[in-house]
């Protein structure tokens, strides 16, 4: 009869203390994040509210780094994004279903200016506990979409065309 050989180990977190990791929950992203290419292993941990969106996504080769992130259809939720079989390839999946997703959010002391990454969201295959960061470079989405109040990317967009003529009329005014 074959045991389970599973470890288990130890992480000091800022936020939650220390914490005992099973090595199952090891995430390996292979690339790292944006920014961070030599972190690749992590765990996701959830937010000590039962019904809170929000998760840690937490280095375990830095254990002050921490990324808060969430389904990004909790915000926005006609987000889509497009993979192609070299996505599911690298992240050793059969189809889009076994892929969940994730953005890193940017907190911020007043809750309207906390934003969400849809750009770069993090794929992860949680059975073969693999991921990877995707870059959307169609200009759909951004770095910085606000959290709170949804809004369609027309309609930001928009509303920074207008603060632009409006800037651009203060402008004038002041010149001439």
């Amino acid at each position: 009869q074959a045991s389970d050989q599973r470890g288990f180990m130890s992480m000091q977190t800022t936020r939650f203390g220390k914490v005992e990791i099973d090595d199952s929950q090891v995430l390996t992203l292979p690339s790292g994040l944006l920014g961070f290419s030599n972190e690749r292993h992590f765990v996701l941990l959830n937010d000590e509210e039962p019904e809170s969106p929000f998760q840690w996504l937490h280095s375990m080769d830095t254990p002050d780094l921490a990324f808060v992130v969430m389904a990004p259809t909790y915000a926005y939720s006609d987000y889509h994004i497009n993979l192609n079989e070299d996505h599911l390839r690298k992240l050793e999946a059969e189809s889009a279903d076994q892929i969940e997703v994730r953005c890193i959010l940017t907190m911020a002391r007043e809750l309207s200016n906390i934003t969400i990454n849809l750009q770069g969201p993090i794929l992860l295959n949680l059975e073969k506990r693999i991921g990877m960061q995707l870059v959307i470079p169609d200009g759909k989405y951004n770095t910085r979409h606000p959290l709170f109040g949804e809004q369609s990317v027309s309609s930001s967009e928009s509303k920074e065309q207008s603060n632009e003529k409006s800037h651009n009329k203060n402008k004038q005014k002041a010149v001439g």
